[in-house]
């Protein structure tokens, strides 16, 4: 994973880990999207989607305070999250390794 990557996603975890909205730490998360490239794009908006599952019901909220764009694709991705947190077993599982 790449320096820009890290950061972006160390700022958000502290921006969605807060019991209130900080709005210097909004922008702060703001700031390192520009350093992120279309792969780290995607692969933040994948990440604050399971983030937005399993942490506090302001996630989605908060993400979207910071940028809409990557509120959308959080929502998008969102909607491919396995259902109940898990993957969903396709076919017969194999017996082997």
């Amino acid at each position: 994973m790449s320096q820009s990557f890290k950061l972006a996603q160390r700022a958000f975890a502290t921006l969605l880990d807060r019991a209130q909205f900080d709005a210097s730490q909004a922008l702060a998360a703001r700031g390192t999207l520009a350093a992120l490239d279309r792969v780290d794009a995607g692969r933040l908006s994948r990440w604050l989607a399971w983030q937005s599952h399993v942490r506090n019901p302001q996630a989605l909220t908060r993400i979207e305070r910071v940028d809409q764009r990557l509120a959308a694709g959080v929502v998008h991705a969102r909607a491919r999250l396995p259902v109940g947190g898990r993957p969903a077993v396709s076919g017969t599982p194999r017996r082997t390794a």
